[in-house]
């Protein structure tokens, strides 16, 4: 009797410490779904759920081409089912076809504190299970993963599940990273012509620019006809995409080669940020390679107090002055330097930023009559907008002609046939498209997509338009690469060489480009937006902030065919929620990699400075605060 009470005994003891693992696969389309494609249920004892407790082999070909979303949903609880939560499902995921097979990354975005951008979580956030494997098996904190991908020939997944028990989770969980494929080479084979000496580089920027408003990008205004001619002998850029939407992250961006969210040079109300002297800014690689730098600005917010001038040898910095400021400036160091001395210069001048305030002569020539205002609420009428956009066009044409003059000064002193003159935009202008004004906010297109048109030294490439998607990254590696420097860095730069870019001179805009903006302009009024236009040329765009408290971004968040709707006219993120899910996992595993490439890049120490009150001021003026 004694011996039979204890064998009840025991196995009503392993009765209540048996556990139950539910797994449900399924698989969606944007026209249907979900689809289950796998379930099962597997009973197992506490402490022994180690070892793969179900496996499957899941055909996904009737799939074939389709993009898909596929999730795994599951959870562990005490047998029979029902009850607390006690573990999740911990899965190992491969995806076959006709080449052999590769294992799913489940990736997610999940802020760890060590950048100021884009907290929270995105994507499908997966984390390493405890136990050896290879692949490793990962689970979903919320009990879900998902993976979107588009379903190649002979697909099947090879699938294995077993509990991942809450109790045996110590410490902090380690959160899955995506594999880090090997970064290209900054440096390519020069396709630059044998000269004497390294060509000249002139960056030319212009503030505030949208590239559809210059006839050569379309516009049927005559706005632009020195940059539209320069762009007939020079390269242009069909698909130029900033990397964030206001002027110091971009030209933060310009300046080092990398995201906003790795430099960290934002905005921030009654502070101002300073680019990290860890960086090495693209004047002191040329400065090293034997060149004389010189920057002149307009924009009193790019130069010292941003951190923007290491490397260079000759400032000028006067807010809001003229392109013919800046061609003086130019001309007085150029005047300086011997003929054989190369020479770097980056020029950023202000016209067609707001204060919209062009020459009256040149007004006249663009003023079709329309209701003046000074006011950009959401009240504005379509007279008010279109006496804006006179205001701006007449802007860009005086800037034009400062252009002009910029490039005779080049032919008179002998700079012009072997240089690198790249001219471009920081970003583009909101002219009330889904109640959005000016820049900064938003990443919708209008402020996205600039000019940038590159002459290379002895006009190589003259006349082409090249319809790859291009970015802000992009222009560091294609200067070193022109000037063939080696510069040392102890970070990835994701950009490539417009050069080899021109050379092939691909006719599809297949590529990926990401864009970002932190800003807050004045208190509680807090911007993080992550965007990516992916290969196929769906623009999704994510609000990453906390707190939610800004009115433009509601409009600027979603999912959008720029093929077939350039003016990003019809959100998709409802209709096509498979889509938005691929551009938001897109961004989470940028995030991610970028975070893994930083390698031993010492971390941010530059705190923010105290901004001015004089500086404050001339920012205000600028529409930036309130």
């Amino acid at each position: 009797m004694l011996f039979a009470g204890l064998l009840a005994t025991g196995v009503i003891w392993r009765r209540w410490n048996d556990s139950v693992m539910t797994v449900t696969v399924t698989i969606s389309t944007d026209e249907k779904g979900p689809i289950d494609l796998y379930h099962t249920k597997a009973r197992f004892q506490t402490g022994e759920g180690k070892q793969s407790l179900a496996e499957a082999d899941i055909d996904i070909g009737k799939w074939e081409g389709e993009l898909v979303r596929l999730d795994i949903r599951g959870g562990v609880r005490r047998w029979p089912g029902i009850g607390q939560t006690t573990g999740f499902v911990g899965c190992s995921v491969q995806l076959g076809d006709s080449t052999g097979a590769r294992p799913i990354e489940f990736i997610g975005w999940q802020n760890d504190g060590s950048s100021r951008m884009h907290p929270g979580t995105i994507g499908s956030l997966a984390f390493v299970a405890p136990g050896e494997a290879d692949p490793p098996f990962v689970y979903g904190q919320e009990g879900s993963l998902w993976y979107v991908f588009r379903v190649p020939e002979k697909a099947a997944l090879k699938a294995a599940f077993r509990p991942v028990m809450e109790k045996d989770l110590k410490g902090s969980r380690e959160p899955f990273v995506p594999s880090v494929r090997p970064p290209p080479s900054v440096l390519k084979e020069s396709v630059n012509a044998d000269s004497a000496r390294p060509p000249d580089v002139f960056i030319y920027l212009i503030d505030a620019l949208r590239a559809d408003h210059l006839g050569c990008y379309g516009y049927p205004r005559p706005t632009s006809p020195a940059i539209d001619a320069f762009a007939e002998k020079a390269t242009l850029f069909k698909h130029a995409q900033c990397a964030a939407t206001w002027t110091l992250s971009s030209v933060g961006t310009l300046f080092t080669g990398v995201f906003p969210s790795v430099h960290e040079v934002l905005v921030a109300f009654q502070t101002m940020d300073r680019l990290d002297e860890s960086f090495t800014l693209l004047p002191e690689v040329l400065q090293e390679a034997g060149y004389k730098t010189c920057l002149i600005t307009a924009n009193v917010g790019v130069g010292a107090d941003s951190g923007f001038t290491q490397g260079i040898d000759s400032l000028s910095v006067e807010h809001l002055q003229t392109p013919d400021w800046v061609n003086a400036q130019a001309a007085k160091f150029l005047a300086e330097q011997d003929t054989d001395q190369p020479i770097y210069m980056y020029l950023h001048t202000m016209e067609p930023h707001t204060p919209y305030a062009p020459e009256p002569e040149t007004f006249r020539l663009f003023d079709r009559g329309f209701e003046e205002t000074s006011d950009t609420s959401e009240e504005l009428t379509a007279e008010n907008v279109e006496h804006m956009i006179d205001l701006y066009d007449a802007e860009i044409f005086d800037n034009d002609k400062g252009f002009a003059g910029f490039l005779d000064l080049l032919r008179r002193r002998g700079r012009y046939d072997n240089a690198l003159i790249i001219l471009l935009a920081d970003h583009g202008e909101s002219f009330g498209e889904r109640g959005v004004w000016m820049h900064g906010r938003s990443l919708n297109q209008e402020q996205l997509h600039i000019p940038l048109i590159i002459k290379f030294p002895e006009d190589r490439f003259a006349g082409l338009q090249i319809e790859e998607r291009v970015s802000f990254i992009d222009i560091f590696p294609t200067v070193v690469a022109q000037i063939e420097a080696a510069p040392r860095l102890d970070y990835h730069l994701p950009g490539c060489d417009l050069a080899n870019l021109a050379a092939h001179a691909p006719s599809d805009p297949s590529r990926r480009i990401h864009a970002e903006v932190l800003a807050q302009f004045s208190k509680g009024d807090i911007t993080q937006l992550a965007g990516l236009i992916d290969e196929e040329g769906y623009k999704r765009v994510i609000d990453t902030s906390l707190k939610v408290t800004q009115r433009e971004p509601k409009k600027s968040v979603g999912l959008w065919d720029t093929t077939n709707d350039p003016k990003e006219e019809k959100d998709l993120s409802e209709s096509s929620p498979v889509r938005a899910a691929y551009g938001e996992q897109i961004i989470a595993h940028r995030l991610v990699t970028q975070r893994s490439e930083r390698g031993s890049a010492p971390a941010r120490t530059a705190p923010p400075t105290e901004m001015s009150e004089e500086l404050r001021q001339q920012l205000k003026a600028l529409g930036y605060l309130d």
